[in-house]
């Protein structure tokens, strides 16, 4: 969209226009204390620039070529990705745009209006002449490069945040998503299981055995699979499991079992024989024996049933306390942090990619304890994680290293993916450099790394070639006192 310009040029204003901008550029905080000679002629060598609602500033990719006085209105400034944040507001009374020493080559971000805009603009052409007749400019400038740092940190921290949650959300959702439709199938199958058949088969078949003798024999016979069923699966070759389900078949069908293709396949998964199955029906008339594989059926499906529904709760709770652990929920900020399980915690959360992934830990028993920011640290290694698997396609090997060097923990995260471009290697730690595709990646992930890391006083630094890329963190025990 174009934004409206007045038909004012500098040095070609009348002399009320220029009354009007000096008026307004005195209400600017960094320039106060300015004559007003010295306010005149930033006004007389300003363009003006009046821009109505919704209108485009600057673009994102385009060169800036002027420094802006905002003499009212607002100016939204994001960057193209898909986060919400907005990285800064440009106010009335705020000075933005290019600087005198300021070294950007284009804007990194677009600015659009909130509401109708005056501006006042600087051609850098005449940057030089400002500084010789407006000696003060050089120090106000400093302090104004100052705050806009200031404001780009806080919003880098918040689209960081965001983008961090933004994938522990969706490597929740899909590891959550298993455990609860595996509930919610089985508490289906209980549901559906025909009690009244199995009332009436246990009537019947209570009433086909001939004494209690025969009672108790089948009973206990019958809680002996059902504990072999409910019991770990021991026969871990395949091959054999097939024969056995196929030798189960068999038994079953010459039973006149109707239901065979049902109760061979847990049967033959716990390693139950014919033979068991065998000494099951032998208290029992052979005019009862499909009633009492009836009864066995319905009474398998629901312990497998109930069995699914407690493995998935348990599991969705080992995810809630996976997720608590990464934060530090109900914790305070600086925790003693064992760094093996901090690792392990995280890699918790990632594990729905870690499919295709061979992880090898190798974590030195005599690391201590390391006070830190647990929440913040958990950052760190899930940044470093996802760059791993995003480099890797979600396939190779992931080495996880731990060890104690002097009073230094040394953690390692290496990968075999392809590698680290050369010509990308001065920037990797550079805010908002990604080589992802638009909208895939805020390139905000390694500047985090960097910046939580320094905060506990260590240091980051990587190794890259192609099928191995190393990311190294080393964290001083040393420094308590900067807590």
């Amino acid at each position: 969209m174009e934004s409206s310009y007045r038909d004012i040029a500098p040095d070609e204003s009348p002399e009320i226009s220029i009354s009007e901008r000096v008026r307004a550029l005195s209400s600017i905080q960094e320039l106060e204390g300015l004559t007003d000679t010295e306010l005149c002629w930033i006004a007389s060598k300003s363009s003006e620039r009046v821009v109505a609602d919704g209108e485009v500033i600057f673009s994102q990719e385009a060169p800036p070529n002027h420094l802006i006085f905002v003499l009212s209105g607002e100016v939204n400034v994001k960057r193209h990705t898909s986060s919400p944040v907005t990285v800064f507001v440009g106010r009335t009374g705020r000075i933005t745009g290019r600087t005198p020493f300021s070294r950007i080559g284009t804007w990194n971000a677009d600015g659009r209006t909130a509401g109708n805009v005056w501006l006042l603009e600087i051609h850098h052409s005449r940057f030089d002449e400002m500084l010789k007749v407006i000696p003060s400019m050089t120090e106000r400038i400093v302090h104004v490069l100052i705050d806009r740092n200031r404001e780009y940190a806080r919003a880098e921290e918040q689209i960081g945040k965001l983008s961090a949650l933004s994938k522990l959300a969706g490597n929740l959702a899909h590891e959550l998503n298993n455990p609860a439709s595996a509930a919610r199938s089985a508490a289906l199958a209980l549901n559906r299981a025909p009690g009244t058949v199995e009332e009436t088969a246990r009537y019947r078949l209570g009433q086909s055995l001939l004494d209690d003798l025969a009672v108790d024999l089948y009973i206990s016979r019958l809680a002996a699979i059902r504990t072999i069923v409910a019991g770990p699966k021991l026969n871990a070759d395949p091959t054999f499991a097939s024969v056995l389900e196929e030798s189960i078949c068999g038994w079953l069908d010459a039973k006149a079992f109707e239901d065979a293709w049902k109760l061979a396949p847990p049967l033959a998964e716990a390693g139950v024989t014919v033979s068991q199955l065998e000494e099951l029906l032998e208290p029992v008339p052979s005019s009862a024996h499909t009633i009492a594989l009836q009864d066995l059926l319905t009474t398998l499906t629901r312990d497998v049933s109930a069995a699914s529904v407690m493995e998935a709760s348990e599991r969705i709770f080992r995810i809630v306390a996976a997720v608590k652990d990464y934060s530090y929920m109900d914790r305070q900020p600086v925790q003693d942090v064992n760094v093996a399980e901090s690792l392990d915690t995280v890699l918790r959360i990632f594990q729905p990619r870690l499919t295709g992934i061979t992880v090898k830990r190798l974590y030195h028993p005599d690391v201590p304890l390391f006070k830190a920011f647990g929440g913040e640290l958990n950052q760190v290694w899930a940044a470093l994680i996802e760059n791993s698997l995003e480099a890797m396609s979600n396939s190779g090997t992931l080495t996880l290293s731990i060890k104690l060097q002097g009073k230094t923990i040394l953690v390692e995260v290496s990968d075999t993916g392809g590698g680290i471009l050369a010509e990308h290697t001065d920037r990797v730690f550079e805010p908002f450099f990604t080589t992802k595709p638009f909208g895939k990646g805020l390139g905000l992930g390694l500047d985090m790394v960097q910046r939580v890391i320094q905060k506990h006083f260590g240091a980051v630094a990587f190794e890259s070639r192609p099928k191995k890329t190393s990311f190294y963190v080393r964290l001083p025990l040393d420094r308590t006192e900067v807590y």
